[in-house]
């Protein structure tokens, strides 16, 4: 009896294994990589038809508001042509914000003079102008702004306070700043709604500081079944999730899930790139130089449209994927040396066993 079920324990061990199996090589047929490279290399090649269809939406929503006469209309369509420009030119997105906080005080309505200070400031310091940004946020009456105008404003703080962190050589400076990024974190996340695109990215940050991956990935899970396919919201949405995946160092989940975020990022003709570029790096590490330069190429031309300069979280990736394609090109040269020097002294070997035979 003892001997039957140790069979039937090992029948079901080997089923379920066999089953695990099939799972696990159901997933793996589900990402190829390889066709993904094929779909962005396809999209880059088709880049100057996205901008149009952008620009023809920034052109039909510019015309609406120069022929518009109600100031409120027109703070909505200011509003509309700011997030239109926001991931695509950045010195036109800041010109709009600023009309919309004009157009607020006019209205004396600071309100939404507030919301679009503090988009601005946010706006700011993502381009590294990080006193610009605060002199904006001190101008923001908060007792004034509603909830979606809290989370903006604690959300800006949040970034430029978490960027000086990042960029000062102070160390106490730099932990202070991070305990103030943490103090605002903590208000986006208490203001903003628990389905709202700031609220999920937080609180993924919060789970894989934590090392709560698989929870992370449950939230992650949650945010792309909300957000639509083929936006930039989507693409935001991957960008987190292979975030997730590069802590778990799941090489190609977290390659598929930048290939994912970019594919939407630059069929949206967005210009502030930032998946492929760290795609880009990952695939230079990997081997493939030449798309890794190719892509490099694509988001210089990209970031340098959204803005005149490269900024500080581009540096390293750029500096890494010219380095080893400088090693890529030494070691090919090198090959090519040895080879070279193979074929001349068999060449030599085989002149000096001509020349010996003709003497004899």
């Amino acid at each position: 009896m003892h001997f039957k079920r140790t069979i039937i324990v090992i029948l079901l061990l080997t089923v379920a294994v066999g089953f695990s199996s099939v799972a696990v090589a159901q997933t793996d047929e589900e990402i190829d990589l390889q066709a993904l490279y094929q779909e962005i290399d396809d999209a880059i090649s088709h880049s100057n038809q996205y901008i149009s269809i952008r620009e023809s939406q920034i052109d039909a929503c510019r015309d609406s508001l120069m022929k518009e006469q109600s100031l409120e209309k027109q703070v909505e369509l200011a509003g509309n042509l700011f997030c239109l420009f926001q991931p695509y030119k950045n010195d036109s997105a800041l010109y709009y914000a600023q009309l919309c906080i004009s157009l607020g005080d006019s209205l004396h309505r600071p309100d939404i003079s507030g919301r679009f200070r503090s988009l601005m400031a946010y706006q700011c310091s993502n381009y590294d102008m990080y006193s610009e940004s605060l002199d904006q946020l001190r101008l923001v009456k908060k007792s004034a702004l509603d909830q979606a105008g809290l989370v903006d404003y604690y959300n800006a703080l949040m970034h430029v306070y978490g960027e000086l962190g990042g960029h000062t050589q102070i160390k106490g400076l730099r932990q202070h700043y991070f305990d103030v990024q943490n103090l605002y974190r903590d208000s986006v996340m208490m203001v903003a709604k628990q389905d709202s695109e700031e609220w999920l990215h937080l609180k993924m940050d919060i789970l894989c500081a934590r090392r709560s991956f698989q929870e992370a990935l449950s939230i992650s899970n949650q945010w792309l079944k909300k957000v639509s396919p083929n936006t930039h919201e989507n693409a935001y949405a991957a960008f987190y999730r292979s975030m997730v995946y590069s802590h778990l160092q799941n090489h190609d989940q977290k390659c598929y899930w930048l290939g994912k975020s970019a594919l939407d990022d630059i069929r949206c003709a967005v210009m502030n790139q930032a998946s492929l570029l760290f795609l880009a790096e990952q695939l230079a590490t990997d081997g493939d130089i030449d798309r890794a330069r190719s892509y490099l190429e694509f988001t210089r031309d990209c970031n340098v449209e959204f803005c005149s300069r490269i900024r500080n979280y581009q540096v390293e990736p750029y500096i890494n994927i010219l380095e080893k394609s400088c090693q890529a090109a030494e070691a090919k040269a090198d090959s090519t040396l040895i080879i070279a020097a193979v074929v001349i002294g068999l060449l030599l070997i085989v002149l000096f066993v001509i020349l010996i035979r003709k003497k004899k």
